[in-house]
């Protein structure tokens, strides 16, 4: 009976068939367009919903972050989009965006109250629970954590360059002359940095549950930047529909159930004595006689890690994928970032965070991939915790606020050559590394991003370990590399392969 009731509403909602629900999505607009047209109105300007810049809705994912930069010439450093009628302040220029961050940083802490983000997470987590004390009980612990398991020091360089050295290796393994996709060899690199730290291992290449993962978080990314997470938003009562959007939930619901067998095997296995990991160190905190207002909850220890796990790859992985593509782009940043190695570190002993000062050009190049490369151009959405006064404008609380750091990293007067990629935006006319006020591609205030020390860490000493001892070219000799950007939550290059070669021993014993 349930069957024959399931299959019949798969039936009514393959009857509502695309333009169907197109019609209706267009009714809805109209609608809205009527009640808001006889609405006051005293939000920041922006483009009229129905063009084509005005409604997030119908961006182009490739240049998304493009056109909305464009907006600001024509509506200045605040203006008004909107996903269908829910109204979204973008903020740009690096003043601007400073001014919110630091001098507004409680009213602008906020997330999107959005319903199917209560339905995905449930406030739980770090990087999509509202600004209040769960957040900020669970971003303390968090960050204590990692401290006590040495970031910044030691015991985290040899986690970092342990693996460094295992991606070097299969890179060398492949066969000379066989171009390859850095993309998974990448992710499982920089993910295993993550696995040891939270879940207490690191797992082979191949692993069945590693590599099943790795594919559920690239499968949820696409979906939460995908058409449906908009629909979604907009049309709450969507989400409780028979559709391709119950992928979204279904993709969600499976990787929970990995880390909740994480989590019970550690439960299992729990010593006081010896803490292996992050989840040791929450469970054995919430062993502890709680306050009457901890949030330190089951809930909130498997949102944490989901957050850590797709926070401590994604953005790490994809700027090692575009410092790649660069190095092919541009032989002669590389060729010069592999003089400096050579001179510093040379090739018998491994990168240490140590070096990071007396190598200006490689530290320049890193921040230049981060800069150019613009891996989250939009930051995560923000909203206003209470009616705040910004720049003349009265935003409402729990409006969605989209914070538009592409623009401060291709700001024209904070950079010398904004709209190229060119390591001298990170040197002074000596030579010498600097650091731009503009340069925030962590963001910054209450909300800047958990993990910008490890990240920091693991580009240095992955970037020096790959160009310490390979040389990666472009496989096409009647082309050159795509440097546009896909947006997809991060901004990734599109997928290509190259050329590895193990580098020719040194003249002169180094």
């Amino acid at each position: 009976m349930e069957g024959m009731e399931l299959a019949s509403g798969i039936a009514v909602f393959h009857w509502l068939d695309l333009k169907v629900l197109l019609i209706f999505l267009l009714g809805f607009l109209l609608v809205s367009h009527l009640i808001q047209a006889r609405t006051p109105n005293q939000l920041p300007p922006g483009p009229s919903s129905w063009s084509p810049y005005g409604n997030i809705f119908t961006s182009d994912r490739k240049s998304t972050h493009i056109k909305l930069n464009q907006l600001t010439k024509t509506y200045g450093n605040i203006c008004t989009l909107k996903i269908f009628w829910t109204p979204i302040i973008v903020l740009s220029g690096f003043q601007t965006i400073q001014e919110a961050l630091i001098q507004h940083s409680r009213e602008f802490a906020g997330r999107p109250k959005l319903y199917i983000n209560n339905l995905l997470t449930k406030g739980q987590g770090i990087i999509s629970a509202p600004y209040g004390k769960s957040w900020k009980q669970q971003r303390r612990f968090t960050l204590t954590i990692f401290r006590n398991f040495g970031l910044g020091k030691i015991a985290f360089e040899k986690k970092i360059l342990e693996e460094a050295q295992y991606l070097t290796e299969t890179l060398k393994a492949i066969l000379e002359g066989q171009p390859v996709d850095p993309h998974p060899i990448i992710t499982s690199a920089v993910s295993n940095v993550t696995c040891s730290v939270v879940l207490g291992k690191r797992f082979h290449y191949e692993d069945k549950t590693f590599t099943r993962l790795i594919k559920l978080f690239d499968e949820a990314l696409a979906l939460q930047s995908g058409v449906w997470i908009k629909v979604c938003s907009a049309l709450p009562f969507i989400c409780h529909l028979p559709g391709p959007h119950q992928r979204i939930f279904e993709n969600q619901t499976t990787i929970e159930g990995i880390f909740q067998d994480f989590i019970k095997q550690h439960r299992e296995t729990l010593n006081s004595e010896t803490i292996r990991d992050y989840i040791d160190a929450y469970l054995l905190e919430t062993e502890k006689k709680p306050e009457a207002d901890s949030f330190m909850l089951d809930g909130n220890l498997l949102f944490n890690i989901y957050d850590l796990f797709l926070a401590g790859t994604e953005t790490t992985t994809t700027t090692l994928r575009w410092g790649l593509l660069y190095m092919m782009a541009y032989p002669d940043i590389q060729e010069k970032c592999q003089k400096e190695v050579d001179e510093v570190i040379g090739r018998s002993r491994a990168p240490s965070m140590d070096d990071r000062a007396n190598m200006p050009y490689v530290n320049a190049v890193i921040h230049e991939i981060q800069r150019f490369g613009n891996i989250v151009p939009f930051s995560v959405a923000h909203a206003t915790t209470q009616d705040t006064r910004f720049m003349g404008y009265t935003i409402k609380k729990d409006t969605l606020v989209l914070l538009n750091l592409y623009s401060a990293l291709t700001e024209e007067g904070q950079w010398k050559h904004p709209h190229q990629f060119n390591p001298e935006n990170f040197l002074n006319d000596s030579g010498e590394f600097f650091k731009p006020d503009a340069f925030i591609p962590f963001s910054m205030g209450l909300r800047a991003c958990l993990g910008e020390k490890l990240a920091k860490m693991e580009l240095f000493l992955f970037f020096t370990s790959l160009l310490q001892h390979l040389e990666f070219h472009w496989p096409e000799k009647t082309s050159s590399p795509n440097l546009e950007g896909l947006y997809n939550i991060v901004l990734a290059p599109h997928p290509y392969k190259m050329h590895v070669r193990c580098r020719k021993a040194p003249s002169g014993g180094l």
